[in-house]
């Protein structure tokens, strides 16, 4: 104990006659952990250029032609326009940059997007893709979507915005007696002929694209071919419960042509995915329509049909020759 003591204090005298300072050890330093790989891919660099900014194209907005009911809720349609190009930016952007046209409703409560390629109004043979979006959704999505495929064919394209920006119940959506004027509207107006236009409507949008099919069939024949895109049928739905009624007589989908596309790994199988389509399938024959095609893309989810190029391809190599015979 006693050596013990003797050695310590010797230590301390010469750790003092050293003159060791605790400043003069070497401190740690903390390295900067990595900084969290984004998930967003890395943007490139911009690269120098003496040329001046390239001027900013501006939508092409037609001006409203409203019925009467409908002026005091022309407000309604600038303020969702205004929240579908803050929340699809992007491809409100895109639908500018290709000279699209957007055009309120009459109704003064939405609007639609039309695309018509170079050489439209002369073409000897019109075709129009009508679109519907899926829930919560905007008409410059599909849009977006759409073009890659209708531009080779010359074909033209309407995006109908047919959600009012919020909201989940029926009525914050036009139903299928509100749209269809609509779209006959312009049908007539870029003179369709009959079986000239393609309906396509992607989820909720294929939920409605049934009764939309009856309703045309029933006046003008405009619809040559109905893709039902992942949404099946809802038979709660007040537009499908009045076919079942009769109002379209006892088979509204005679004489009409369906392309029906499912996913393998829909997250809802059942009402949007292969097991729900197949439900469809038996409904529309039940009243009439004929299945051309029942698409399935085995390793697709809900947004398969366009996200995988053959799918849209073999959909319209379809309606191409569904119109040669």
């Amino acid at each position: 104990m006693t050596r013990a003591l003797i050695a310590l204090t010797i230590l301390v005298f010469i750790t003092a006659a050293c003159g060791v300072s605790t400043s003069d050890l070497p401190r740690a330093t903390a390295t900067p952990a990595p900084a969290s790989p984004s998930r967003e891919p890395p943007k490139p660099s911009p690269r120098p250029t003496d040329a001046p900014p390239a001027p900013t194209r501006q939508a092409t907005l037609v001006p409203p032609t409203l019925t009467p009911s409908g002026a005091a809720s022309a407000r309604g349609w600038e303020a969702l326009l205004a929240q579908a190009k803050a929340a699809s930016a992007e491809r409100y952007q895109f639908a500018v940059e290709q000279g699209a046209q957007i055009v309120p409703a009459a109704d003064g409560k939405s609007f639609y997007v039309l695309w018509l390629p170079k050489g439209f109004a002369t073409a000897s043979r019109r075709v129009i893709i009508v679109t519907l979006h899926g829930h919560a959704s905007w008409a410059f999505d599909e849009l977006s979507l759409w073009h890659p495929f209708a531009a080779p064919r010359g074909y033209a394209i309407l995006a109908l915005q047919w959600w009012f920006g919020e909201g989940e119940r029926i009525q914050d959506y036009y139903l299928p007696h509100e749209m269809y004027p609509i779209i006959e509207r312009v049908l007539r107006e870029q003179n369709i002929a009959r079986g000239d236009a393609i309906l396509h409507g992607f989820s909720r949008g294929s939920a409605n694209s049934y009764a939309v099919t009856a309703l045309d069939n029933s006046k003008n024949k405009y619809f040559g071919l109905t893709i039902a895109n992942a949404g099946g049928v809802g038979l709660d739905f007040p537009s499908n419960v009045e076919i079942e009624r009769g109002r379209f007589g006892a088979r509204p989908f005679a004489g009409t042509q369906w392309l029906l596309f499912c996913g393998g790994r829909d997250p809802n199988p059942d009402r949007d995915g292969c097991p729900g389509m197949t439900k469809a399938r038996a409904w529309i024959e039940k009243y009439g329509g004929t299945i051309a095609l029942f698409l399935q893309d085995p390793e697709g989810d809900h947004g398969a049909f366009h996200r995988n190029p053959a799918n849209v391809n073999t959909a319209l190599d379809l309606f191409a020759r569904l119109q040669t015979k």
